[in-house]
Parts: C-alpha cells; sequence; structure tokens
C-alpha cells in the first residue's frame, strides 16, 4: 500500500477548513510555496472587475461632477464611498508578486478608466459653473504636495493591504480615503485646469505612494516578488514616484515671478513725484493786469499755488468688493501654490495696495483686509471700485 507524497490542497482558499485558513493569512511566511499560491489566486480572485465595479465607476463619477458643480461636501463624501478604488490599486500591486499580466492589465486599465472619469466630472463641471475656486470642498490642499496627505495615502495603502490578506476582503473604511486623496486630486484637475496644474503631480506622488505602499504591505507580511522581474518593477515605480515628488516640489515653489520690489506703493510714489513740482511754478505778483496782455493770458490765474496742494497732497486709496459666492483665498503671494494667509466672504470690501499681472496673464491684487491682513487675491474674484482720496490729517 502507497502514501501519497504530498497533501491534496483545494483550487480555493474558502474550501480549506477555517482554521487552516486563518493560518494562511495569517502566517503567509510560514506556510508552503504551494498555500503561498493559493493565497494569492484569492486575492486576484478579489481584485478582479466586475460589472458592479464599472456601475459604481459611473455612479461615483457622476457624484463627484454633481460635488463639484455645487459645492456640495455631502455628495462628494458620497462620491468617494462609491468609487471602488481600492480593486484595482491592489490588482496592480499584486503584479510584482505573481507577474499575472493578464490580472495586470484589467487592473491597469480599471485604475486608468476611474482616472479618467475622475478627470472628465471636473471637466463637466467646471464648463457648467463659473465659479473655479472650490474653496467649500477644501481642495486647495491638492495644488501642491503636503506631507500629511502623503502620510495619509500611505498609511491608508499599508493597512488596507494588510486588511486584504488577512481578512480576505478589501476595507472599507481606509479605501475611501485612497479614493479622496487620488481620484479627487485627478477631478481638481480637469476643474480648475490651467490654474491648478501642480494637482497633476500630487495626483501621480499619491497614486505612486499607494502602489508602493501596498506593495511594500506584502513584501513585510511574506509575499516577497519571486523573480527579477518583480523587484524590477518595485524599482522602477519607487524611481518614478521619486521623480514625480522631486519635480511636483521644484514647481510649487514659485512658479510665478515675485513681483518687482515696491510694487505695492507705485501709485503712491507717482502722486507724490507730482506734488513738489507745484510750488515752483511761478505766481502772479501783480493784481492789475495791463490793458494790452492778450486774451490767453487770462488763463494764468488758474495756476495760482493755493489750488495746487489740495488736489495732489493727499493719497489716493483704492477699494474692491469680493465677488464670490464660497468667498476667496488670500495668498501670501501672487501664487496659486503660495501659502494661505486669510480668506474673504463674498461682499467683502477690501483695500487695493498694488497689483501684479503673471506671465500667462493672471491679474493679481495685493489687499489688505479690515483685520490689517494683508497677501494677494485672484484679480477675477474682486470688482474694483473708483479710487477715493483719503483724508489728511
Amino acid at each position: 500500500m502507497s502514501l501519497p507524497s504530498s497533501e491534496y490542497l483545494p483550487n480555493d482558499i474558502n474550501d480549506l477548513p477555517p482554521a487552516r485558513q486563518r493560518h494562511i493569512r495569517r502566517q503567509p511566511r510560514s506556510v508552503s510555496l504551494a498555500e503561498q499560491q493559493i493565497l494569492l489566486d484569492s486575492l486576484i480572485k478579489l481584485t478582479a472587475p466586475t460589472p458592479a465595479f464599472f456601475i459604481r465607476a459611473l455612479l461615483g463619477a457622476a457624484t463627484l461632477g454633481c460635488a463639484f458643480y455645487l459645492q456640495n461636501l455631502a455628495l462628494l463624501i458620497v462620491a468617494i464611498v462609491v468609487f471602488p478604488f481600492p480593486t484595482p490599486l491592489f490588482g496592480l500591486a499584486l503584479y510584482p508578486l505573481t507577474l499575472n499580466i493578464k490580472h495586470a492589465v484589467k487592473a491597469l486599465v480599471s485604475t486608468l478608466l476611474l482616472i479618467l472619469l475622475s478627470f472628465a466630472a471636473g471637466i463637466l463641471a467646471g464648463c457648467f459653473q463659473s465659479f473655479k475656486y472650490p474653496d467649500t470642498l477644501g481642495l486647495f490642499r491638492f495644488t501642491s504636495p503636503y506631507w500629511l496627505d502623503m502620510a495619509v495615502v500611505a498609511i491608508s495603502a499599508f493597512f488596507s493591504a494588510l486588511t486584504l490578506i488577512r481578512k480576505g476582503k478589501i476595507p472599507e473604511g481606509l479605501g475611501v480615503l485612497l479614493s479622496y486623496m487620488v481620484l479627487v486630486p485627478f477631478a481638481v484637475i480637469g476643474f480648475g485646469l490651467t490654474y491648478w496644474s501642480g494637482a497633476l503631480f500630487v495626483s501621480l506622488e499619491h497614486l505612486g505612494l499607494a502602489f508602493l505602499f501596498a506593495v511594500f504591505a506584502f513584501i513585510i507580511f511574506g509575499l516577497p516578488p519571486k523573480k527579477t522581474l518583480g523587484w524590477l518593477v518595485v524599482i522602477t515605480a519607487l524611481a518614478i514616484t521619486l521623480a514625480v515628488n522631486s519635480v511636483g516640489l521644484n514647481s510649487s515653489v514659485n512658479p510665478v515671478p515675485a513681483p518687482p520690489t515696491g510694487l505695492p506703493n507705485a501709485t503712491h510714489r507717482v502722486i507724490a513725484s507730482v506734488s513738489p513740482t507745484a510750488p515752483t511754478m511761478p505766481a502772479p505778483t501783480n493784481t492789475m493786469a495791463p490793458t494790452n496782455i492778450p486774451p490767453t493770458a487770462t488763463l494764468a490765474p488758474t495756476l495760482a499755488p493755493t489750488s495746487l496742494p489740495s488736489a495732489t497732497s493727499e493719497p489716493t486709496t483704492r477699494w474692491g468688493v469680493v465677488k464670490s459666492e464660497t468667498g476667496a483665498v488670500i495668498r501670501k503671494e501672487p501664487n496659486f501654490n503660495a501659502e494661505i494667509v486669510t480668506y474673504a466672504n463674498n461682499a467683502d470690501r477690501i483695500e487695493i495696495l498694488g497689483e501684479f499681472t503673471a506671465l500667462n496673464g493672471t491679474l493679481w491684487f495685493e489687499v489688505r483686509t479690515t483685520s490689517e491682513q494683508t497677501g494677494w487675491l485672484l484679480g477675477s474674484l474682486l470688482q474694483t471700485q473708483t479710487p477715493v482720496p483719503t483724508s489728511a490729517n
């Protein structure tokens, strides 16, 4: 009588006894290669796109577009909950481990579909809404890299991958964070277009971080790549992410040239340079005009010095009114990626100190709020008023 040389293992991990399943999921490093392959096959099955995936993708994109158009936070939350982004993300992260090209292509196409739908939703919302400054939703953070956002992406991807291995399901809560941090910036690109080009680097950076930390979680938990090609994919993804991060940081430092020194006080300097010339004009000394003076000489009394100082000695103050239903952002520099100083509400009256036109034609105003805070405001959000002279004390 001959005994079997190896134990029979089913193709589906769910066909194993519950205790055996838990052992494989919790300690994949200590199990056999055959059991690791069963675990990987189950993960591939979990991350394969289904008809429900495409339905959720369309619903998520439609809801996201409505959220951007209506500036509605509740709709934004619904959109990121509906989006099934973690499914294709972990499908891509499994490729270095399995080298299953068919599954990787499906995951890549699914990821690109979600990105294009998010971008299209942003474009449509931007086309139908004249106000392209959604500060109500707090999306200015996606115009430049932010270490806290990157940390959230990395932590969410890492622990989501661990949950996928140990529980055999895609976590919903952490998946919502990943959808928000990766897909929403792509929608911001479409919504702002040329205004928010920095969001492109943030989007690619977050996508690369999510992929890398999901792969790192698989490796640390005992499922490393088995072949050189798998490690090469990981190294390439790491290099691309670092390059994108470097370019994004450099482009967000000062993409718009700084205004010339003293620009805010240019108007006051012009007025001051005219006033000293007034006293140098000669005043008539003889009140009795000769009878033989030509008629044109009658204009001389209008140049009397008593009328000149009152017209030019007082500085001129310009005022503007904020025209934006959702408010406006005042930044430290005339730069969409500059630090935010404060906010202004619709119909707020603001003093204009100066103005600056960027190389791309964007007009900025340096303003001072009623709380004595100064900064730069986008020109299209401010309706200027007629300059009025200030009272001289």
